[in-house]
């Protein structure tokens, strides 16, 4: 009876393993109603001039955005990204208005921009909670003290303008949770494996 009862808790062990892998790696498309465009405060990844652009909403705060960034973002950077094939238009949201996440945030589209954003972003994946530290908060004034264009960026939307763009944008397009990845005006929700990710490429784009 014992090794019955075992037998019928590992078969729906895997039933329920199977359904979690399938709702991660099944991906369908939303066609979104809006046309999603690159802005000047969009983190990007790749050549600006590469041919295919492919818009990923997300948050540091976000596990599987984390998730993809350490597992599927290194092979997308060597094969499709650094070769000018592909440009990755990141578009951070902070659903909360925190204005510590929010500073934070902004700090990374201008850093981006003007500065050198490996470091920074590194920081923010490997510890997202790092931005509510009084570290943290020195480190921002010390990159703004040491570079003007990256404070003028800064200090130019004290309002967080961009990012609330950001965030009506997405709601706009009824979409849900991050990360959210846009290709060809058709949104694909949740974390997409490196082959994933390849398919829909190759589905969407004559690379």
């Amino acid at each position: 009876m014992m090794r019955l009862k075992i037998k019928v808790f590992a078969l729906l062990f895997l039933i329920v393993l199977v359904a979690c892998n399938n709702k991660k790696t099944d991906q369908k498309a939303m066609t979104i109603k809006n046309v999603i465009t690159q802005q000047p405060g969009d983190v990007v990844f790749g050549d600006e001039a590469a041919p295919a652009s492919v818009f990923m909403y997300a948050s540091y705060h976000c596990n599987y955005c984390r998730y993809f960034f350490s597992r599927t973002f290194p092979d997308l950077k060597t094969n499709y990204l650094d070769n000018g094939k592909v440009k990755l238009i990141v578009k951070w949201v902070d659903f909360q208005d925190n204005p510590q996440v929010l500073r934070a945030l902004q700090a990374a589209s201008c850093i981006s921009r003007f500065g050198t954003y490996e470091k920074y972003h590194e920081l923010l994946l490997v510890n997202p909670d790092v931005v509510f530290s009084e570290d943290f908060a020195v480190l921002v004034d010390d990159i703004m003290n040491n570079n003007s264009e990256i404070a003028e960026c800064i200090l130019s939307d004290p309002e967080f303008g961009y990012l609330s763009s950001n965030v009506k944008e997405f709601r706009a397009n009824n979409l849900s949770g991050t990360p959210t990845f846009i290709i060809n005006n058709k949104g694909y929700s949740g974390f997409l494996s490196y082959d994933n990710f390849v398919k829909l490429l190759n589905k969407e784009f004559e690379l």
